[in-house]
């Protein structure tokens, strides 16, 4: 217990839908801070004992959509889904995809084509307030759009829109209309054990949280009307051009429940595919979130399986490029 005595008092938020437990993937009971989580379903070694309960979790690295709870809330409303498309759209114009990131794309296997559509676009010596002051003067609202805010001039007589990052690529993040819902960061150098970050802003002023929101990717040609479903962005948009799919990419394999709404909301009684990576088999929280998944899936009436590959492969992405061939198994 001397974990849970040492963190237990400090800041901890309650789980919502933008950003659910990431133990069970819940979006309601449990609370969670950038170092453990407290989770009402999941049990540990550790129960918290008291008027609290649950279960003590530490956490290797804060959730991705972790936000301090300690600043003055300051956000708004996050803007439709029709204005952060435009802005997004309008801001990636505004960017040049550098050489490095080409050669790191096309290693994981896609064409250049393939590369260009994908609005992918490097952030690397990047003025923010310049990016912002040049879509303001395009007529774009920022207010409300995920990843921009306004920050306090130095002067102390007003504020200036900026966004914050680090170094590497950016990509849009699609709805099942082929609308911008998000925008996500592969980073160069990770940052806190994390090598993605999103482009959010829900703890700054005029700015708003992206939630969790999932990819839906779409190939070129569909060869595979079933629905997959894996972790990443990254990795949907590569393993959908090599198998001819739609497939959805989760934020993380806790963020399941969101797959689960699109899939009810967009694709309706079509089976589903899960091609959760490798460590499903040797992560336990992995499994339970893939477990957790695979019910709230079955419990909807359609047809699941699970997509098996060759072990030496950690995701199905990688496996599809090499050309390894899947086999699957009935889930009911």
């Amino acid at each position: 217990m001397s974990y849970a005595k040492q963190y237990v008092n400090q800041p901890l938020q309650r789980v919502n839908r933008q950003q659910p437990c990431p133990i069970c993937g819940k979006a309601d009971w449990c609370s969670f801070n950038d170092r453990i989580a407290i989770c009402m379903r999941i049990e540990s070694n550790h129960p918290v004992s008291g008027k609290m309960g649950g279960w003590l979790h530490k956490l290797t690295a804060p959730p991705i959509y972790y936000r301090p709870v300690d600043r003055v809330e300051t956000a708004v409303a996050k803007a439709p889904i029709e204005v952060c498309d435009r802005v997004y759209r309008a801001m990636l114009d505004l960017l040049s995809l550098e050489y490095h990131h080409i050669k790191e794309l096309k290693r994981r296997g896609l064409t250049v084509e393939e590369i260009e559509k994908a609005g992918f676009r490097s952030l690397t010596g990047v003025k923010p307030w310049e990016v912002c002051q040049k879509l303001i003067n395009m007529g774009h609202n920022l207010k409300g759009v995920p990843g921009f805010y306004q920050a306090p001039n130095k002067k102390g007589n007003g504020y200036y829109w900026c966004f914050n990052y680090s170094p590497g690529f950016i990509f849009p993040i699609l709805d099942s209309e082929g609308r911008i819902q998000a925008l996500q960061i592969r980073l160069d150098k990770p940052v806190g054990g994390r090598k993605y970050q999103l482009f959010s802003s829900g703890n700054k002023q005029s700015g708003a949280c992206s939630g969790v929101p999932v990819h839906v990717a779409r190939p070129k040609e569909i060869k595979d009307r079933r629905i997959w479903v894996t972790e990443g962005a990254l990795k949907a948009i590569v393993f959908s051009q090599k198998i001819g799919a739609v497939v959805l990419g989760t934020v993380s394999a806790n963020t399941w429940s969101e797959a689960v709404e699109v899939l009810q909301r967009d694709f309706p009684d079509r089976e589903v595919v899960e091609a959760y990576d490798q460590d499903k088999y040797t992560n336990l929280h992995v499994r339970r979130a893939c477990e957790e998944f695979r019910k709230a899936v079955a419990g909807t009436g359609r047809r699941l399986c699970e997509a098996l590959w060759h072990k030496k492969f950690k995701g199905a992405d990688d496996a599809a490029v090499a050309g390894c061939k899947f086999v699957f198994r009935k889930l009911n």
